[in-house]
């Protein structure tokens, strides 16, 4: 080919429009075309799609391994770290683990297959070291503790509205709390399936507000992802008068409901805009008759804010769907105590969800009460000195104390 016909190749192809271009790729063109099919085929033919393109892309996967020293965000124990990930996933795990002072040392490149062997040699001394197993490698690790990168929260709706508001068996009833919130806003619910309502909430509300609430962790949703939600799916536009003021996307996955994005006026009042979101999802939910809500992933991090407040509704911890997970070693000395007192983790055991908590200055059962969420098998907790062994007693006998000075 000469290069005047490749130049017009290239003038021709950035003229086509960009969900044409992206279906020139063909894992791409066949999940555009899954996006079509009914609620129960597209699921399974996107997750084949995704672990297709996840295969191809793992030999060419490669992460520094970083060796990460600071203090602990609470109680300032010096603390030391090996993180073997992408640079976006370390500045999330320094941010969540150390506090704003931390030095940073790269100690080499590896490619995930030898990431395990990588992390033998290096982790040395670190109190917590953390790796990032591209899929489909961490199913490999089952022994491992492993850390998912993101969890569904799911809310059954297959009860009467009422029933849902209660709030769970732990007491948390804040659910009435947060409808009455969104009651008092007096919004009015528009349903469209039009494209051009859909560019404004991504534009105006979805963006404006993940940037402004994330920041610099901003992942913001590709633009085909909500073309593919309005196939099998609804957009919620909430009104005040003719205004918008929030909105949601939401979509059939399989027999269930999901999440897939909130936008918010930033310029508004975000807290009870937000409550009417999840309020007339749930509500949405319920008067179609699906029998469950994913309310969207959180991190992994019972201490997460995000977490807590879907946790508010009623939602429990599904199994992980996400497809990278974190190998996690620790060394249960004061600093990863310290360090996991104020970031408790979810963490993979066997086919189970557990908690990973530390104890520092905490009154154990007040402790494992504040981090007890639906859908964790039991608690481990990282036992100081003096502290009983074999697991606390009465309600809380799931938590098993893990003594000072192992793993």
């Amino acid at each position: 080919m000469t290069g005047a016909a490749a130049g017009r190749l290239q003038v021709a192809y950035r003229r086509l429009p960009p969900e044409v271009r992206r279906c020139l790729r063909p894992l791409n063109l066949v999940e555009e075309g899954a996006s079509l099919l009914p609620a129960r085929l597209r699921a399974p033919a996107e997750t084949t799609a995704e672990a297709s393109r996840r295969l191809l892309a793992l030999p060419r996967v490669r992460f520094a391994v970083r060796r990460v020293e600071g203090t602990t965000r609470e109680g300032d124990r010096p603390l030391r770290c090996v993180f073997a990930m992408d640079d976006g996933s370390a500045r999330y795990w320094r941010a969540a683990l150390l506090g704003s002072e931390v030095r940073e040392e790269t100690c080499d490149h590896v490619g995930a297959f030898d990431l395990v062997r990588a992390v033998d040699r290096l982790e040395g001394d670190a109190d917590i070291t953390l790796a990032r197993l591209p899929w489909p490698l961490g199913r490999f690790l089952r022994r491992e503790m492993l850390v998912p990168s993101h969890l569904p929260m799911w809310l059954r709706t297959d009860r009467p509205l009422d029933k849902i508001l209660v709030g769970g068996p732990r007491g948390r009833a804040s659910a009435k709390d947060e409808a009455r919130r969104a009651l008092k806003l007096d919004l009015t619910v528009r349903i469209s399936r039009e494209r051009v309502d859909l560019e404004h909430f991504r534009r105006d509300l979805y963006e404006p507000y993940v940037r402004s609430r994330f920041g610099d962790l901003c992942q913001v949703i590709p633009e085909h992802t909500f073309r593919h939600a309005l196939r099998q799916g609804w957009l919620l536009v909430l009104e005040q008068g003719s205004r918008p003021v929030a909105g949601q996307v939401i979509e059939r996955w399989g027999r269930d409901l999901r999440l897939i994005a909130f936008g918010v006026a930033v310029n508004g009042a975000p807290g009870p805009a937000l409550s009417a979101c999840y309020y007339n999802a749930i509500l949405f939910a319920v008067a179609r008759k699906f029998p469950r809500l994913s309310l969207g992933s959180v991190r992994p991090l019972l201490s997460d804010g995000v977490l807590r407040y879907k946790r508010k509704w009623g939602a429990a911890l599904g199994w992980p769907v996400t497809w990278d997970v974190f190998l996690l070693r620790v060394r249960n000395t004061a600093a990863a105590r310290a360090a996991l007192t104020a970031t408790p983790l979810v963490v993979e055991r066997g086919r189970a969800l557990s908690a990973l908590v530390g104890m520092d200055g905490l009154e154990p059962r007040a402790r494992v009460a504040s981090v007890d969420t639906p859908g964790l098998s039991e608690i481990l907790v990282l036992g100081g000195e003096g502290m009983p062994l074999g697991g606390l007693s009465g309600p809380y006998s799931h938590a098993p104390v893990i003594p000072a000075g192992l793993a």
